[in-house]
């Protein structure tokens, strides 16, 4: 006796969704422009609370000394701190001195991958650290931005 397999293939549109699916995916770009844009923002807010999820470790004395000794109005006659010395210590913001390394944050999105740039020549000092000075990462991808990640990649591929 011999037996005979048929097997049906009904797709119900899934061949045509997969060609959409794999077209989309061919360049994801946009995705990947958006979620750079949502990582400037977020390196941001690193600097505005000066280290997430972790504190930076605060300046040393010799850095503040330095930084204020170079403002003619932060000093009186006598060698002492003046008020707006004083004013200038207390408002003082670890890594934005000049704004500059805050500022060059940028990104670069290609179809498979997302760079986060800088082009300061000291900012690796700045995020790793060296012998004398503390790290005080400030590009880290924190954990809401990977939900916000996974969120916006299943957006995407629902409108496949």
């Amino acid at each position: 006796m011999a037996y005979r397999l048929q097997i049906i293939h009904q797709d119900f549109g899934a061949t045509a969704l997969m060609r959409q699916l794999k077209a989309k995916l061919d360049d994801p770009t946009m995705v990947m422009a958006d979620f750079g844009e949502r990582m400037k923002g977020s390196t941001e807010k690193t600097f505005d609370v000066e280290g997430r999820p972790v504190r930076w470790a605060k300046l040393n004395f010799s850095t503040l000394v330095g930084w204020i000794s170079g403002l003619k109005y932060a000093w009186t006659k006598k060698g002492r701190m003046s008020k707006k010395g004083r004013e200038a210590w207390s408002g003082r913001k670890i890594l934005t001195r000049t704004g500059r390394l805050r500022r060059s944050i940028s990104y670069r999105a290609f179809r498979n991958r997302l760079e986060i740039i800088t082009n300061v020549k000291y900012a690796l000092f700045h995020q790793e650290g060296t012998r004398k000075m503390p790290a005080r990462p400030f590009l880290l991808v924190q954990n809401e931005d990977w939900a916000y990640f996974i969120n916006r990649w299943t957006e995407y591929l629902k409108t496949a």
